[in-house]
């Protein structure tokens, strides 16, 4: 699994953990293990977290080699590792706005724009294919049938995503990618997706709910659940889709967002960044 350091991917990696499932994350930076196991001796023991840089795909096989070389398989992919920051003006992305991404620098303004949007593209499309593909060459090998799932967002809707227009073009890629591996790859694989809308995490508070609503009140009134998913929602959705009660599911995004109607918090989600600019 992809992603384990925070947010999304520890909720997802704990809903797999209560199911019963051994979970190897993976994330940029070294940590001793994976976030919120350590008071559980049964998760500590079903569990690690590894590094691996899904920008480098000789680092994603090495990653993969690994897992398989020390569990002799692998059963289950979540592609969650992602994300991005929006930006006010498409055609002029902020430094501080690229810095937060950690996006690569550029020596002026067009440079640094468009490594802006390669790199959304690369960590939200380009990699989670990386993963998916050395994944399955694996799972092809195995017996039984393998589960991929990979992480989208409300912002890949037709609709369309400003202020997140690569990202957003990224995710709907996947998208699109998510069924045509689902086609490609039966019956040794089911590939499928979940499209998130707002979720709760620490990244979520500090660089989307505005300031001025503490309580996210009027952030939330386009969302008809008026509130935000939480990580473990998350998580138990991607736990339905690996389980044998989901066998007969395969291809399909499903959207969890409260019934987001579209495209109506990019305004809303931006202003945390201009306040900043």
């Amino acid at each position: 699994m992809t992603g384990t350091s925070r947010g999304v991917g520890v909720g997802i990696a704990h809903e797999l953990l209560r199911a019963g499932a051994t979970v190897i994350g993976c994330s940029r930076r070294p940590l001793e293990a994976m976030p919120g196991v350590e008071q559980n001796a049964d998760w500590l023991g079903r569990s690690s977290q590894r590094v691996c840089d899904q920008g480098d795909y000789r680092a994603i096989d090495d990653f993969i080699s690994g897992v398989v070389a020390d569990y002799g398989r692998i059963d289950i992919l979540v592609n969650n590792a992602g994300g991005t920051v929006p930006t006010p003006h498409v055609e002029d992305v902020p430094e501080l706005v690229a810095r937060m991404q950690g996006a690569p620098t550029g020596a002026d303004d067009f440079e640094r724009t468009v490594l802006f949007h390669s790199f959304a593209v690369q960590m939200n499309l380009i990699s989670p294919m990386w993963f998916a593909i050395r994944v399955f060459r694996q799972m092809r090998e195995q017996d039984g049938v393998g589960s991929i799932v990979n992480i989208s967002s409300g912002a890949g809707h037709p609709a369309g995503s400003p202020t997140l227009v690569s990202y957003g073009a990224a995710k709907a890629g996947l998208n699109h990618l998510t069924r045509s591996l689902a086609e490609e790859w039966g019956p040794k694989a089911r590939v499928n997706c979940l499209a998130l809308g707002p979720t709760m995490t620490d990244n979520f508070r500090s660089f989307v709910l505005p300031k001025d609503d503490p309580t996210a009140e009027r952030y939330f009134r386009d969302i008809p659940l008026r509130r935000a998913g939480e990580p473990a929602e998350v998580g138990r959705v991607a736990v339905f889709l690996c389980s044998g009660q989901a066998d007969y599911i395969n291809g399909t995004t499903i959207e969890i967002d409260g019934g987001m109607l579209p495209g109506v918090l990019y305004e809303a989600g931006l202003k945390t960044i201009t306040d900043l600019l």
